[in-house]
């Protein structure tokens, strides 16, 4: 860590000077190791046109050096003068006629320039004669000439090869995922780079894939074991304890999220997305005070963050804090209003408060927004059912179906229709809900408690029950 922020300032100084000189145009001999570092700051910047200028003083100085050249068309090539970029490797060519990186990057520049068969052509001619060495750059620049095709599985096998030549190349480890997320080989890359772990334990991009390909089939206490290991191995890994928090929060882990998330916070400092994170976790693990006190933290950092101003809403509404929670909610809609959950959430703040006008208004603009989820339609529907708005409700039951289709929103059709009397029809849904998601039951008698002392709809539910039961065996 001190050597890296040693170098950080070395680099820094070097920038420094080097512009303040060139703007007074008394620069000095330069040595090739500085014009490479200075090359490399501009390029890590995304300022090529100032690498470009240091690449050009690197030509005048060193005219027999083929780096760069080799400079100076790479530049070229990100930004897409293609026509450019060959110009002067070709000029490289001239100076260093049978340098492998030369043939590789025209690969690159070809597949760039739409030249794909040509760039394969390079590619299996270095295969022939390039030493072990630079037989990884070679698979390497295969596998983006199989991104250009579109070719992913091609792509994936390409870093494979790269990897089994170099098992610590960073950039073939940072481009497998693209590839085995756009091919779904997920079961061949936990395999992979289990051999690859085999071979290098500490490889922290290695582990981080491995993680994210046991996500990706549903295996997700392998791949929270696989990312704890990628942020170990590297403790400055953020990306690792953040995919590992998510993953955490994903499947209900909110203690072991709240844990990683603080570790974050301690490692990396203070940080409005961090700050959510964590007010986000206390609450869903019921510790509403320190919930709250990092969600007005995140705040105070961002205040044009809706998603905090959702999460404090719903802590005052935990709390009964109902005026509170609707001025939460105002905030967050002012800053995004096409979110139909803060209007589903708005909505039943004013219930609890009783303007059940202004309550009505937000549950609706909810299933405007989301039409085609049940959920939000059947939330308006248990609104219009406990404040007695049966007709209502019978209406808005048809715009649903329209709409959507749902179990939760046929057992607010039985309880509408049973409590205006019409009991034949209403067992008929009863039995449709049942059918489509028992699980879902209970919701008749949040609607209407007295239901639980129906002994017909009691023997009902009992008999799908068994039904259903007995069809599992």
């Amino acid at each position: 860590m001190e050597q890296k922020t040693k170098n950080d300032l070395e680099i820094v100084g070097l920038v420094s000077e080097f512009e303040d000189k060139y703007s007074n145009g008394d620069l000095d001999f330069i040595s090739d190791k500085k014009l490479i570092d200075l090359i490399q700051y501009y390029e890590s910047e995304l300022m090529y046109r100032k690498a470009i200028d240091v690449v050009n003083i690197g030509i005048q100085q060193f005219k027999y050096r083929p780096d760069f050249y080799i400079a100076k068309a790479r530049l070229n090539m990100k930004m897409a003068d293609f026509s450019k970029a060959l110009f002067y490797l070709e000029k490289a060519e001239k100076v260093a006629p049978f340098e492998a990186d030369i043939q590789i990057l025209k690969a690159r520049i070809l597949a760039s320039s739409e030249k794909v068969d040509e760039a394969l052509i390079i590619i299996e001619e270095l295969k022939e004669y390039v030493s072990d060495i630079n037989l990884k750059d070679v698979y390497l620049c295969e596998s983006f000439i199989h991104e250009t095709l579109e070719d992913f599985n091609e792509m994936y096998f390409s870093l494979c090869n790269t990897l089994r030549c170099d098992p610590s190349n960073e950039e073939a480890l940072e481009r497998i995922w693209l590839a085995v997320e756009l091919s779904k080989r997920y079961i061949d890359s936990i395999r992979f780079h289990e051999e690859l772990l085999n071979i290098n334990p500490y490889s922290h991009l290695a582990w981080f894939n491995l993680g994210h390909a046991y996500s990706c089939i549903g295996e997700y206490e392998n791949a929270i074991d696989a990312l704890e290991y990628s942020y170990i191995v590297n403790t400055e890994f953020n990306i690792g304890y953040m995919d590992c928090a998510d993953i955490c929060m994903q499947i209900s882990k909110h203690d072991k999220a709240l844990k990683v998330f603080l570790e974050v916070e301690k490692i990396f400092g203070f940080d409005e997305e961090i700050s959510m994170r964590i007010g986000e976790c206390y609450f869903l693990i019921g510790d509403i005070p320190n919930a709250k006190i990092n969600l007005q933290k995140s705040i105070k950092m961002d205040p044009y963050s809706d998603e905090a101003y959702h999460i404090l809403a719903k802590c005052y509404a935990k709390e009964g804090k109902w005026n509170q929670s609707v001025k939460a909610y105002h905030k967050a809609i002012a800053i995004d209003d096409g979110m139909e959950e803060y209007f589903k959430g708005i909505g039943e703040a004013y219930f609890q408060l009783g303007s059940f006008d202004k309550a009505d208004q937000f549950f609706d603009m909810a299933t405007s927004i989301a039409s085609e989820e049940s959920q939000y339609w059947a939330s308006y529907l248990a609104f219009l059912i406990r404040t007695k708005q049966i007709k209502k409700a019978l209406d808005v039951i048809e715009d649903a179906f329209q709409a959507t289709f749902g179990a939760d929103i046929l057992y607010c059709q039985f309880v509408a229709l049973h409590l205006i009397g019409n009991y034949t029809l209403a067992i008929k849904v009863l039995e449709e809900a049942l059918l489509e998601d028992i699980d879902l039951h209970h919701t008749i008698y949040d609607l209407e408690p007295e239901l639980r002392l129906d002994k017909q709809i009691t023997s009902i539910i009992n008999y799908y029950m068994v039904e259903l039961i007995n069809a599992d065996k």
